[in-house]
Parts: structure tokens; C-alpha cells; sequence
């Protein structure tokens, strides 16, 4: 007898016999991804008071700008110099700027003479005095009224085509854009026409950037705390570029009590403190194994001047946590091969007995040994079981992932087969973690211990999720007997 394939239940009682019915197999979860970095830092240019999805160094240098503004001297760019020599994923920047920071800007006026528009550098600080505008009539249609303008910035330059302000008439907006990397925006100041002018934007100021402008409510530290990408992916980590304070190291502790799927990169306010010193700071801090203190400053080679300059080290620890799975140790063998920008270490005579010290108080540190790797991948948490990064990278991976998966579920109707469907989900998504060895090393699931029906009947519904996560081998020992003697034993 052959099977019958079908598609439809109701087939079924037609006639005896065999039926084979394809199914859609259920939707199973998706691990979350914690690679994104979130980065607040200066840069010579780019959007303040928001965050900035960037996806290459490309993107990176259009919308913020490079080390300099394109004349050399010194680096005027904490966020190049974080992301310099090492690599990233997807990174989620918000720009500081100083309080008093001013955009360039220039206005252009018809004969008579009225200000027709105003050119605004597309953001503040002293870059803008590099741009130049000019305005070309007739337009590139040839429309009586309508004009081009372009404009030109570190020699390159962007034509817009036909603007129009005569009468009711904007069209600024639609022909500029809005793109994070334009270099100018345009305001209407009255109807007509400009006459035909190039001109340089001026009066833009860079101001003195101050701790305030990192940990204002809404600023920059808060944007970085709870940046996610277009899709709503957040970060897996997020830090200061190039930059450590005791005021911003501080704001960092408060966002570690509130944060709840990244961790907070801090490190030394220079790079000449002691490893008593360091851990006296540390010893300090309102402790969480959501804050990372990271040691011993680095240098790396700057391309531009090809000389060596001195970075920090938690920019180095986001680049490791960026390029590896949530349950590799930030420090194991495999991740040296991302800290190879690093050409050595200011503190190059740390012995034995300092790493241990150092990750004792709950500081990773970085070590040269055959290249160059985070001994120690602890938090500032000293509390056992939860002083490991990876830790907490793997319970966020399960929460997170799980939470993702499970939203759906929330206001549908509390059956016995959608509890066991939910089971289901979590049941799959545990057992082949469990299966390939990574994050999961036993687990049960409950859907009734925590449940009453009181409970149920107010619309609450709990899962118990019990997991062993898989641990590291943070030490390893060779036990060894070596003697002169050969001892021959019979065996049976």
C-alpha cells in the first residue's frame, strides 16, 4: 500500500490506508547577538545628542570624520583613536561635543541685499570654518528662480541641484537629505533668489569639551547605556573612547545598577597608576559584575606620523568582546590574534604576583606572553560566581534570546497546549546549546512549580528556567612525578 500525501486533514477519513502530511516545523529561537559596541566619544564632526549605526570604517570617517581635520598636527579624535589598529563590528557612536561647541555657517543674500538662505555646517565645532559654498545660477534645470550650490570639504565636493526658495517654495530639505554625513544644512530665510557667490562658513568652535558633557541626563554616557541598532539589537558593551574620569566613572557605576543586557567598560584616568592604586580605586566603586575595570595602557601605531601612541585599554577589551562568542573567555589564546595592533605595554614589568593582585580586586589586566591577551576576564564584581565576564555574557545570551522569542506569547490564551508549546521553544533552544557544547551544560524547565491559580487567573504565568552554564578552566594543573626508577606491574 502507498502513502497518500496530503495537505488537508479532511482527506483523511476518505479511505483507509497511509497519509504523510508535511508541517511547517515550529519557530524555534534565535540567539541574541551581544557583538555591536557602543562608543561615546569626540570626533572632529558628526551628530550630537543621538546615536549613529555604523557598519564600516567607511561609515565611520563619512559621518564623524578621521583623525585630524585633514591637516595632520595632532589627533583631534578620541573616537579614531579608540577604534584605530583593531577590530570591530557594528558600532553604535554617540558624538561628545563641548557645551559651547558652535556650527560654521554663512548666509547668502539676493541684489537687494535680503538673506535668502542660510548654509549651517550640518553639526558643531571648528571643522565647519573648512567648508565652502557656493552658489551657481543659472540652476541646472534652467528654471528662472532656481539655483545650484556646491559645496566643497577637504577637497572634495557635493553638488545640490535646483533648489528653489522663490515664493512659498522649500526644497532644501528633499534635495540636501538628512544623512548623518552631510556636510551642510540649508535654512530659508526669505523668498527669491542669491545671487551667484562662493563663500566660507566661519565662527564654528570646537569650545573645551568638560566631564559634564559626557554625564549629562541624556547625554552621551545615557545614550550609550541603552543605544540598539535599526532592528533593536542592543549592544553587547559600551565605553568612553579614549577618555576616564573619576565623574565619568562614577556616572558608569550608576548605569551599571540599571542596565540590563551590556557591560560597562571603565579603566584608569591615566596610564601611570599602580596596581596598589588601581585596586584601592576599585575597592571603592559600587561593585557589579556589569562594570569592567580594564588595565595597563597599550600603544599602537599611528599610520598618519608612523610613531606610537599611547591608547586605552578598554577600547581594546570591546574589540575582543566584539569578534568572540559569549562564551569565550575574553583572555583565552584564540582572541590574541585581535589585539595584534598593539605594539607593547606601558606597564611591560608587571610580575606574576600583580595579575594576581589585579584580579583579586576585580580587574582584568593586559599581559604580553607569545602576544598579548587580557589575563584575568573578570568584572568588578567580587562575588563568587558571578566575578566571570563571560558569565554574565552567557546569562544575558539566555535571557535575552529567550525573552525575544517568548513576547509573542504574552496575551494569548493560557492553554495547556500553548504552555507546552512554550516549553517547547525552550526546550529546543537549551538542548541544542546543550547539544553543541556551548553556553549550556544541563537544564530543566518548569512550567507549574511557580504557578498558582490564583496567579493565573490575574493573568501571570511563570516559566522556571533552571541552567548550568559551562564553565572555563581559569586554572589549569600538570601534576607530574618524575623519577629515575622504572617500575614494571603485571596487569591482569
Amino acid at each position: 500500500m502507498q502513502p497518500t500525501f496530503i495537505t488537508n486533514d479532511s482527506e483523511i477519513p476518505l479511505l483507509e490506508g497511509i497519509y504523510i502530511k508535511e508541517r511547517n516545523p515550529p519557530a524555534a529561537i534565535q540567539g541574541a547577538f551581544l557583538g555591536h559596541t557602543a562608543i561615546a566619544a569626540t570626533a572632529v564632526r558628526g551628530p550630537v545628542g543621538k546615536i549613529v549605526e555604523c557598519t564600516s570604517p567607511s561609515r565611520v570617517q563619512e559621518v564623524f570624520g578621521g583623525r585630524d581635520r585633514g591637516t595632520g598636527g595632532a589627533i583631534a579624535s578620541n573616537l579614531w583613536q579608540a577604534l584605530l589598529n583593531k577590530p570591530f563590528g557594528k558600532v553604535l557612536v554617540a558624538r561628545v561635543a563641548a557645551a559651547a561647541a558652535v556650527a560654521a555657517t554663512h548666509t547668502f543674500s539676493d541684489v537687494t541685499p535680503t538673506a535668502i538662505v542660510k548654509v549651517d555646517a550640518a553639526n558643531v565645532g571648528a571643522w565647519g570654518n573648512d567648508v565652502t559654498a557656493q552658489v551657481i545660477v543659472p540652476s541646472t534645470d534652467g528654471v528662472s528662480g532656481r539655483f545650484d550650490m556646491l559645496v566643497t570639504y577637504n577637497g572634495a565636493s557635493v553638488q545640490y541641484k535646483n533648489l528653489d526658495l522663490t515664493g512659498s517654495n522649500d526644497n532644501t530639505l528633499q534635495v540636501v537629505g538628512s544623512d548623518d554625513a552631510n556636510w551642510v544644512k540649508l535654512t530659508k530665510l526669505a523668498s527669491g533668489t542669491p545671487i551667484a557667490a562662493t563663500a566660507s562658513l566661519t565662527t564654528g568652535a570646537d569650545g573645551t569639551v568638560a566631564d559634564s558633557d559626557y554625564t549629562a541626563t541624556g547625554g552621551p554616557m545615557d545614550l550609550i547605556a541603552m543605544a540598539t541598532d535599526v532592528n533593536g539589537v542592543g549592544a553587547g558593551c559600551a565605553f568612553i573612547g579614549e577618555y576616564s574620569s573619576a565623574a565619568t566613572k562614577t556616572k558608569m557605576q550608576t548605569l551599571a545598577a540599571s542596565v540590563n543586557d551590556r557591560l560597562l567598560l571603565v579603566s584608569p584616568n591615566d596610564a601611570t597608576i599602580s596596581v596598589s592604586a588601581a585596586a584601592t580605586e576599585v575597592a571603592g566603586f559600587t561593585r557589579s559584575d556589569r562594570l569592567v575595570y580594564c588595565f595597563n595602557h597599550p600603544y599602537t601605531q599611528d599610520p598618519s606620523t608612523a610613531t606610537e601612541i599611547l591608547t586605552d585599554p578598554k577600547a581594546w577589551m570591546a574589540s575582543v568582546l566584539s569578534q568572540i562568542d559569549v562564551d569565550i573567555h575574553p583572555g583565552e589564546e584564540d582572541t590574541k590574534p585581535f589585539l595584534a595592533g598593539i605594539t607593547r605595554l606601558y606597564n611591560a614589568a608587571l610580575q606574576r604576583g600583580d595579575y594576581k593582585t589585579l584580579k583579586a580586586a576585580g580587574i582584568c589586566a593586559l599581559e604580553k606572553d607569545d602576544g598579548y591577551s587580557f589575563v584575568s576576564g573578570v568584572t568588578t564584581s567580587v562575588t563568587p560566581g558571578k566575578d566571570q565576564i563571560t558569565r554574565r555574557r552567557m546569562t544575558d545570551y539566555l535571557q535575552i534570546s529567550s525573552a525575544q522569542a517568548l513576547k509573542s506569547q504574552v496575551k494569548k490564551k493560557n492553554t495547556l497546549s500553548r504552555r507546552k508549546a512554550i516549553l517547547g521553544l525552550l526546550d529546543g533552544f537549551l538542548g541544542g546549546l546543550e547539544k553543541a557544547e556551548r553556553v549550556v551544560d544541563s537544564y530543566e524547565l518548569d512550567d507549574d512549580i511557580l504557578n498558582t491559580d490564583t496567579q493565573r487567573g490575574q493573568g501571570i504565568e511563570r516559566v522556571l528556567m533552571r541552567v548550568r552554564l559551562i564553565n572555563h578552566i581559569l586554572e589549569l594543573v600538570l601534576e607530574t612525578e618524575i623519577g629515575t626508577q622504572v617500575v614494571i606491574k603485571e596487569r591482569s
